[in-house]
C-alpha cells in the first residue's frame, strides 16, 4: 500500500478517481498527452554517447494549441508553451507514466508524496511480478528519470512571464529501501484532466508489443475527435518524429496502420493525392471488433 506524506503547503488538488477510471487493464489519457510529440518509437539499440549510456534525441515542441487550454495558462495569460527533452518511448516509458496515472488517480494530490514499494509500483506500470529484477529496477529508473526531464515551459509574448514546470515535479527510486516516491507539479496538476480523456486498452498496446510505431499511432489515433477529417501522412510523420526518409517512413508507417487493422482496431482507407498519402477512418474499436481490411 502507498505511503501518503504530506509536506507544507496549501492543498491543491484531491482524488481524481470520479474522473479517471484507471485499473489493471486500462488506461486513460489527456488527449492532450497523446497527440503532441512526447511518448515516440525510439530505436531499440540506440548509438551510447560519450559517457556510454544511450544516446536519445532530444526534442523542443511547440505544444500552445493543447496546453494553452489549461485554467492555469489561461489564468495566467500564458500564450505559448513549449515541451522539451528527452524522446519518451512505448516499451518503458509509457507504462511507468501509465503507472504514474494510475497512483495520482488512486492516492489522489494533497500537496503530497505518494511513496511506493518498488513491487506495488511496478505492478501499477503492468509489469508482471517475474519480472522483479534489477534490470527492471534500472529500466524503471532510468524512465522516471526521462519523465522527469520533460520540461514545460509557459511564456508570454516577449517572455514578460514565465513558468517552468514538468510532467513531475520529482520522482526519486531508494534502492536500499527498495521504494519510489512521486510528487506531482502542483501548477499542472490540471495536465491530468486536462480537456476530455481516452480510455486505452493496455492489452491493446501489448498486442502490439515491440512496434512502437502502430503503439505511437493506435495512441494518437484514440484521441482524436470521432469522424476526423483525413490525416496527412504528413501529420503522422510529425507526430511519430521518426529520423529516415519520407519514403521509408511512409512505408513504416503503412506498416503499422496494416498491424492495426489486422488486430481489428482500425478500419479505413488510405488515398493519396497531390503526391501525398492520407488516412480516411471509418471506425476504430477499442475491443478489436473490426476485421474488415483497409
Amino acid at each position: 500500500m502507498a505511503e501518503i506524506i504530506k509536506i507544507q503547503g496549501p492543498e491543491l488538488g484531491s482524488k481524481l478517481s470520479d474522473k479517471l477510471e484507471t485499473n489493471s487493464s486500462s488506461t486513460v489519457q489527456a488527449l492532450a498527452m497523446l497527440r503532441i510529440g512526447v511518448f515516440v518509437p525510439i530505436r531499440r539499440n540506440p548509438p551510447k554517447n560519450k559517457t556510454g549510456g544511450l544516446d536519445r534525441p532530444v526534442f523542443r515542441t511547440d505544444i500552445s494549441d493543447e496546453f494553452r487550454k489549461l485554467e492555469f495558462a489561461r489564468t495566467e495569460g500564458f500564450e505559448n508553451v513549449a515541451i522539451q527533452g528527452p524522446a519518451l518511448n512505448f516499451e518503458t516509458d509509457f507504462k511507468v507514466w501509465c503507472g504514474v496515472i494510475r497512483a495520482f488517480n488512486t492516492y489522489g494530490y494533497q500537496n503530497s508524496v505518494i511513496k511506493f514499494s518498488f513491487a506495488e509500483f511496478a505492478k501499477t506500470c503492468g509489469f508482471t511480478s517475474k519480472q522483479l529484477d534489477e534490470r527492471l529496477r534500472t529500466r524503471i529508473h532510468d524512465a522516471l528519470v526521462r519523465i522527469r526531464g520533460q520540461v514545460i515551459e509557459f511564456t508570454k509574448p516577449q517572455v514578460s512571464k514565465s513558468y517552468i514546470g514538468g510532467l513531475l515535479s520529482t520522482g526519486s527510486f531508494d534502492a536500499e529501501n527498495d521504494t519510489i516516491e512521486l510528487v506531482a507539479d502542483p501548477k499542472l496538476w490540471e495536465l491530468y484532466s486536462i480537456d476530455h480523456h481516452v480510455l486505452l486498452k493496455l492489452n491493446v498496446l501489448s498486442k502490439l508489443n515491440r512496434n512502437e510505431t502502430a503503439q505511437c499511432l493506435y495512441a494518437y489515433l484514440s484521441a482524436l475527435p470521432k469522424d476526423p477529417f483525413p490525416i496527412s501522412f504528413k501529420r503522422l510523420r510529425e507526430r511519430l518524429c521518426l529520423t529516415s526518409s519520407v519514403k521509408e517512413q511512409n512505408r513504416t508507417i503503412k506498416k503499422a496502420l496494416d498491424k492495426l487493422r489486422d488486430i481489428g482496431f482500425m478500419r479505413g482507407d488510405i488515398v493519396k493525392k497531390d503526391n501525398e498519402s492520407y488516412l480516411i477512418l471509418d471506425a476504430l474499436s477499442q475491443r478489436l471488433s473490426l476485421n474488415d481490411k483497409v
